[in-house]
Parts: C-alpha cells; sequence; structure tokens
C-alpha cells in the first residue's frame, strides 16, 4: 500500500516536526492500523521501493549558499525531519503554506487534508523508515530524500490542486524542476539531486506520473535555472555548484521588525513627476551583498514552470541592496500573512515580446501566487525597449478592480531610468520603483485567499440560511468566499439573454469568458474566466462536456436552486 490522495491513512499518531502558517490542531485524524501493519512489514525489495518511490512523487502521494548545506540522514526521523524542511523553505525564500508530520504512514506524500471546521490543509507527511530505504538503496546519498522533501514541498508551495483520482503530469514535472532549483542552492551536485529519480523510477510513461528520462531532464532543468539566475553562465553544464558563501540566505523573520520601516505608498493619482525616495537608513555594508546582477530564464511557452524564489529580480544588477533588501522582506511577510505573492522585474530584454505579454509568460514560468486560488502578480519594467506592465493572477485582478500599476511604472521608468544608468546605481530611486508593488499589497492585504467550501453544494446551503437577513457583507460567510466545485462544462459560450442560464453581459464586456457548467449537486453554474488564466492551467484550455474541479470566488448566489449561481474562476483541474 502507498500513500495516495485517497489511501492516506488518518493521522492520529503522527506528530508536527515544522509548523507553517496553519495549526495542525483539528486535522482530521483517526486510526493508523493500516499504516503501521505495512510499516511493519519485511524490508522492502529494490522493485517495491520502485513502485513506492513512483507513487511517492506525485502530487499526493511521495543567493545561495552552494554547498553550505550537508543533508543529514533523514531516516533518524524526530528533529532531523523539522531541520531538513527549515532548511529546504530558507532556500526558497519563500513562506511555507503546510504542516509538516512524521509518522507510520508507508511513505512520504503532499496531501490536503480537512479539518473540523471543514477548511482544506495543506500537509506533507513522511515516514523515516522509507527515508532510510531511499538512502539505503540510492548507496547512501542523503541527497536523495531531501531531493523527495523538495518535490512535496514543490505542490504545496506551487499551489497544486490535490484532486480525486491521481496526480498530472504536468504538475509532477513542474514540482522535480523546483527539487532541482533549490537543491542547487543549497549545493547539490546534479547528479546528486537526481539520484532518488535516476535509481528508483521507471523509464516507462505511468497515467498520472512521467518516466524517468522526462523526470530527470525536469531537474536538470531546474538545477540549471539555479546556476544561471545566480551568473554561472557557461559553467553551468559542468553539474556541480559554481558558487559558494559562507551561509544560507537567511528567510526574513516576521516576528522582526525591520531596522527602519519602508514609508508606505500614497494611493496612486494623477502623479506629480515622482522624486527619489531617500533611503531608510541602511544596514552595514558587511552585512550586504553588493547589487549583483541576475539572468531570469527565457520566455518558453513549451517550458515547464518552476516556483520563483524571490520577489524582486534585477537582470541589471542596478538596484540599491539595502532598499531591495527591505521590500523582499516586506513582500515576503505579506505572502507569508496572505499567500499573495507580488514580483518585481527589471529586464534587459524582452525577447521581441510586449511587456504584458512578457509578465503572463513569467507568472506561468515562475508560478507567482498559488495556483489555486491566483494570487500572484507581476510587474515588469523593461527600460531599454520602453515598456512597463502589471499583470496580475485571477484573484488579485479582482480584488485591484481598474486600478492601472502600467502607468505607475512607466512614470518610474521616464522619471528615474536615466538617472539609474549614468549612476549605474538607483539609490533612493528603488524605493520608487517598488511603490507599485506596494500598493497591490494593501489592496490585497485583507481579503480572505482560503478555500472556505469544499462543494458549490455547501456554498449554496450557506448562503441560503442568510437568505432573508439584513447581513453585512463583512459578517456574511459566503460574500465573496472561495469555494471548489465540480461539474461538467455544458457551454463554451453560452448565449446572453436566456434566463435559465443567465450571462452578466458586463463580465464580457470587461474581457471575462461564460462558461456553462452543471455542477455535481445539478445547480446551473456561470462561470467567467479571463482567457489568460486557461493559458496558466497545466490541464489546458477548457472543453465541453469534461469534467472538472474549479476553484472560484463567489459573485452573484440565489438562494433558488433553479436560477443561475455566478462565480469567478480561479483556477481548475480535470477530474475525469
Amino acid at each position: 500500500m502507498t500513500l495516495s490522495r485517497h489511501s492516506l491513512p488518518q493521522l492520529r499518531q503522527l506528530r508536527p516536526v515544522a509548523l507553517a502558517c496553519c495549526a495542525l490542531v483539528g486535522l482530521a485524524v483517526g486510526g493508523l492500523a493500516m499504516a503501521q501493519k505495512n510499516a511493519a512489514v519485511a524490508k522492502p525489495s529494490k522493485a517495491q521501493l520502485v513502485a513506492d518511490l513512483a507513487a511517492t512523487l506525485q502530487a499526493c502521494s511521495y543567493d545561495g549558499s552552494p554547498l553550505a548545506f550537508s543533508p543529514p540522514d533523514l531516516s533518524k526521523g524526530g528533529g532531523t525531519g523539522k531541520q531538513v524542511v527549515a532548511e529546504i523553505m530558507k532556500y526558497t525564500g519563500l513562506p511555507a503554506n503546510f504542516v509538516v508530520v512524521e509518522g507510520k504512514v508507508p511513505n512520504a506524500a503532499a496531501v490536503i487534508m480537512q479539518g473540523p471546521d471543514q477548511v482544506p490543509r495543506r500537509v506533507i507527511a513522511y515516514n523515516p523508515a522509507f527515508m532510510g530505504q531511499v538512502i539505503e538503496a540510492t548507496k547512501s546519498n542523503n541527497w536523495a530524500p531531501v531531493s523527495i522533501m523538495a518535490h512535496e514541498i514543490g505542490h504545496h508551495l506551487s499551489g497544486h490542486t490535490i484532486v480525486p483520482g491521481g496526480s498530472q503530469p504536468p504538475i509532477e514535472l513542474e514540482s522535480d524542476k523546483f527539487s532541482g532549483f533549490v537543491l542547487y542552492k543549497m549545493g547539490a551536485p546534479l547528479a546528486d539531486a537526481q539520484r532518488a529519480i535516476a535509481t528508483l523510477i521507471p523509464e516507462k510513461d505511468g497515467e498520472t506520473h512521467p518516466g524517468r528520462r522526462k523526470r530527470l531532464a525536469a531537474i536538470e532543468a531546474g538545477w540549471k535555472e539555479a546556476c544561471e539566475l545566480q551568473g554561472g553562465g557557461p559553467q553551468c553544464s559542468g553539474g556541480l555548484p559554481v558558487r559558494t558563501a559562507a551561509a544560507a540566505p537567511a528567510a526574513p523573520s516576521p516576528v522582526q521588525a525591520p531596522a527602519t520601516p519602508v514609508a508606505k505608498a500614497p494611493a496612486p493619482t494623477a502623479a506629480p513627476t515622482p522624486t527619489p525616495a531617500t533611503p531608510a537608513a541602511k544596514a552595514p555594508a558587511s552585512a550586504l551583498a553588493a547589487a549583483a546582477a541576475e539572468t531570469l530564464p527565457k520566455v518558453d511557452v513549451a517550458a515547464i514552470p518552476s516556483k520563483g524564489t524571490q520577489f524582486i529580480y534585477d537582470e541589471f544588477g542596478i538596484l540599491d541592496p539595502a532598499i531591495r533588501a527591505q521590500f523582499e522582506k516586506q513582500m515576503y511577510e505579506h505572502a507569508q500573512k496572505t499567500g499573495v505573492e507580488i514580483v518585481t522585474l527589471l529586464v534587459k530584454d524582452l525577447g521581441g515580446k510586449s511587456a504584458e505579454d512578457y509578465a503572463h509568460a513569467m507568472m506561468r514560468q515562475l508560478r507567482v501566487g498559488k495556483l489555486d486560488v491566483g494570487n500572484g502578480a507581476v510587474l515588469v519594467v523593461a527600460p531599454e525597449q520602453n515598456q512597463a506592465a502589471a499583470v496580475m493572477g485571477a484573484g488579485v485582478a479582482l480584488e485591484m478592480g481598474s486600478h492601472d500599476k502600467a502607468e505607475q511604472l512607466k512614470r518610474w521608468m521616464n522619471t528615474a531610468w536615466a538617472l539609474c544608468k549614468k549612476k549605474n546605481a538607483c539609490g533612493g530611486w528603488t524605493e520608487n520603483l517598488m511603490l507599485a508593488a506596494d500598493h497591490i499589497r494593501r489592496d490585497t492585504r485583507h481579503a480572505d485567499w482560503t478555500i472556505a467550501y469544499n462543494t458549490l453544494g455547501d456554498l449554496h446551503k450557506a448562503d441560503a440560511a442568510e437568505s432573508g437577513k439584513s447581513v453585512k457583507p463583512q459578517d456574511s460567510k459566503t460574500w465573496q468566499k472561495i469555494t471548489r466545485l465540480s461539474g461538467t462544462v455544458e457551454n463554451l459560450n453560452p448565449p446572453t439573454g436566456v434566463k435559465s442560464a443567465y450571462v452578466v453581459e458586463s463580465k464580457l464586456k470587461d474581457g471575462k469568458k461564460a462558461v456553462l457548467m452543471r455542477s455535481a449537486e445539478g445547480l446551473t453554474t456561470m462561470l467567467y474566466i479571463d482567457p489568460r488564466t486557461e493559458a496558466m492551467m497545466p490541464g489546458g484550455k477548457l472543453v465541453q462536456g469534461k469534467t472538472y474541479t474549479v476553484i472560484a470566488r463567489s459573485d452573484f448566489l440565489s438562494w433558488n436552486p433553479k436560477d443561475t449561481q455566478s462565480l469567478d474562476v480561479l483556477s481548475y483541474s480535470v477530474t475525469e
């Protein structure tokens, strides 16, 4: 028996080894008899390990300092697991959105569990004994189980939707690529980053997970991308980390206030010509790395996406390190508190694309925000092409409405860039650049990004209970809440003016696409989706007649089950 989305043993005896952004208390729990029985059997053969690891490395069943981290033996359990997860997270530069537990489960898994409050929570569960078996099978290679844990972390940080019926090959390759990226930053040679897959995964593709060759290629792509981002250049083909440093990059502490807070931007107006901000007191020079140019991956529609690990990218190496560090910290803390990720890119070359197309491509390739709730934003400034753009995930776009941050970025470019280039340093203008991202941060800080309901039926029932009552929006249990729903697409282009399947024409004028779905409960459901959102979904565009699991925010609900229920789509995945 391997751990899968549905066969995950109830976790009564699992204990928390790393607490992230949600509490373990209240997770659905029960007996572990089956898992314990499996854990007690004789030492597995290599063939059994192959099967276990193949299942483990599915979504629901399995600047920096290279060479600074020496992986411990994960088979020892206890604090070792906590240490490894903490180290991996340190190198991601992102806040955790999951709980990690260890216990007598068969192997390792990234799962979503529902607590007694009916709110889904993300969990990684692993068995130290299984990790020991992996180490032995890979000839005492301690990087192998670390790569497995990094893979599972990648699923949760990317916001992959875990649905019934097995994983999806595209998101498995995404997590493989993420694993390679992070292991490079941790100091693993390419061969060690690939060891678990190379040793234990079969060559043949499965229904839910790709075969060995594709997975090794994904890990290599992530490993090389991390190397190139840090300026490794041609040396990245050598299979060994290029740069070394004294210590791993420390993740910002949520409880430690910045030495000098960054001034908050006022709400945007027609705006006079900006003046450079006076930088807040800088940290001692020895405490800050010098500004260094970074290399973003080239735009490639065929590239496997991989979760980015920072909030500011500077291909010119021109932004002030102290101010940049303050905003990195601010964006990290915002992501930790709300889940919203806002990434700013100062780009040398758009590769022939418009700034808007480039931003959309980078949102997909860097998996900015959590894929399930669309809470990411990418701001692009390309001064050499005199272009700027601000692109938002489906969830952030709903919060920001008609605010045009691209114009704010263009004003910065027209006013500040000549001065930045003349001095080869932006100084206080760095803060002015970040004010657009700060506005998005402020406007998204109060939104609820929790998937509050598991079915449309549950949401509809809660809305019916409020019908006829005087309930303020802020007190409502259904107003603009996020729900998971399942249903079959009936029409990709429903006509307007039909009362039985009502289409809100104003949404079409705003560029949304209406999709008629019949929910699992039989409710007439009109979904509104930004066509760009479809391009970011691992399962491709919606297809009439197929059944999907959808994550959506409520727009208009009616207590009457015969009326049309309207929702704004944040993400979806195929369920059959």
